[in-house]
């Protein structure tokens, strides 16, 4: 009788010496699922706001520089104490930009798309037709980058790059025509 007890002790010990080790591991599993949803999260919101810029825009006409400061306060979170970036961008079906504005608290995060009034567009296009595009026919492209570094993360991941977000839709009616001071934050000119 007193080798089953020290056995059912004993088996007890190693139990709970097993569980002791396996802590460690199981929260450092869950802080890193953890961090990874909080990435997709971040993610997907701001997908959700490009989106949201973009489908605004595409129905514009023309747009000012109060109506779009008011649609990035209404789309972007008022204490947004992280670095971020907001390309706008009008391009034409042939693929010539328009115009291109930059919002935000940064400006040298979405490098890979900026482009300067009459280039080609650097990046791809749903609608590009280089010879037969028309220049009545144009979309608006609304781009969020955000330094992944200002993510705040719970599991020791760290984010060196960037995350980003991009959204394309159709302008509803020809090229959107900007107000006296976008324009010449764009680089139009006064015929344009």
């Amino acid at each position: 009788m007193s080798k089953i007890r020290q056995f059912l002790r004993h088996e007890w010990g190693v139990t709970a010496l097993e569980t002791a080790l396996a802590f460690p591991i199981i929260f450092a599993v869950a802080g890193v699922l953890a961090d990874l949803y909080t990435v997709s999260l971040e993610r997907e919101r701001m997908e959700q706001r490009t989106g949201a810029i973009a489908s605004i825009l595409s129905y514009q006409s023309a747009l000012t520089e109060k109506g779009l400061q008011g649609l990035q306060d209404s789309v972007m979170p008022s204490d947004a104490n992280h670095r971020y970036q907001i390309l706008l961008s009008n391009v034409r079906q042939n693929g010539e930009v328009y115009w291109q504005l930059s919002r935000g608290n940064a400006s040298d995060l979405c490098q890979q798309n900026t482009a300067i009034t009459g280039m080609q567009w650097p990046g791809s296009l749903p609608e590009r037709d280089t010879e037969n595009g028309s220049d009545n026919i144009s979309m608006v492209i609304v781009e969020i980058c955000r330094q992944g570094s200002d993510v705040s993360l719970l599991g020791g991941l760290t984010l060196s790059g960037l995350l980003d977000a991009s959204t394309t839709n159709r302008v509803a009616a020809g090229v959107i025509k900007l107000d006296e001071t976008l324009a010449q934050e764009a680089g139009l000119g006064e015929n344009e």
